[in-house]
């Protein structure tokens, strides 16, 4: 058999220590993580595990990456097919999309438990430029549809709101709001905040 590429080699090993990382996460909780009991989990040796992450902080901030990665997988998918569409029915179904894809994912529920103390700024920051963009071509799509004086400054206050209510409410073990309640409370947030011009107001009127 061929022998393969050492970076093939590599980028499987890292994806290896991740997925073991996520599980154990998902398992003992964050505080409990520890190199030995990824490497354990993943079927390597520690020193393996070092030639690639130097400690455990390493794993968590490649992982946090990755399932940003995800998150925004899930905006990718579901925002094409909508773009000719409201800005309501946009917001909508890309912050379900994110709230179901966090939902199921454990490990990711615990990370954001504790995000406050990970090394969260590049997540978020990452996040924050791709949800720019997205919503940037969306508004110039709609350039006629609403009255947008500053865009710079609305996507700012627009995607970090969504952004940290969003975590905020993520994190909560008993949260008196509903799934859906925050879904729709964001959802007109950011209608209110793209005012639709005259034309669009009286379309949507009848």
């Amino acid at each position: 058999m061929r022998k393969q590429p050492k970076q093939h080699r590599a980028n499987q090993m890292i994806a290896l220590l991740l997925e073991a990382t996520a599980l154990e996460i998902a398992d003992r909780g964050l505080d409990r993580l520890t190199t030995n009991h990824v490497a354990q989990r993943a079927g390597v040796s520690i020193g393996s595990l070092y030639q690639y992450f130097a400690n455990k902080e390493m794993l968590v901030d490649a992982l946090l990456m990755q399932k940003a990665e995800r998150l925004m997988g899930v905006v990718h998918e579901r925002l094409p097919p909508l773009l000719g569409g409201d800005i309501a029915t946009v917001t909508r179904a890309v912050l379900l999309g994110i709230f179901e894809q966090v939902a199921g994912d454990p490990t990711q529920r615990e990370l954001l438990r504790h995000w406050q103390r990970l090394n969260a700024a590049p997540v978020f920051q990452t996040l924050e430029r791709q949800m720019t963009e997205l919503c940037r071509q969306y508004l110039m799509r709609h350039v006629d549809e609403y009255r947008i004086e500053n865009l710079p400054a609305l996507l700012f206050v627009l995607i970090n709101a969504v952004q940290y209510t969003t975590a905020r409410y993520l994190v909560e073990e008993r949260s008196l709001l509903g799934r859906d309640e925050v879904i729709e409370a964001l959802v007109r947030m950011v209608e209110a905040l793209c005012q639709p011009t005259a034309q669009q107001a009286v379309k949507r009127g009848g």
